[in-house]
């Protein structure tokens, strides 16, 4: 699957909007460098193709990101990615 242009952002804890231009291949790959986000914290991803907008909770990626082989070794490496930019090195 192609990677898209998107844009993700969130609104912290003291009201500032954090965002940045990505390509990503889906909702979970998208590093955006927060500082600290909850579980609760809402990212806007807005897809530049066809454009499209999706909001997704970081408790929702932590729970995608778990270990599993349910997609054979594409699903593995995506997981390991996604965890490596949240920081979580298990």
């Amino acid at each position: 699957m192609a990677g898209s242009r998107c844009r993700v952002s969130f609104t912290d804890s003291d009201g500032v909007l954090h965002g940045v231009d990505v390509d990503a291949e889906s909702l979970y790959e998208d590093d955006v460098s927060p500082s600290a986000p909850g579980p609760m914290t809402e990212f806007t991803v807005a897809v530049y193709k066809n454009p499209t907008e999706h909001k997704i909770r970081l408790a929702q990626v932590l729970k995608w990101s778990e270990p599993t082989t349910n997609e054979g070794p594409a699903g593995i490496t995506k997981r390991q990615r996604v965890r490596q930019l949240l920081g979580q090195n298990s």
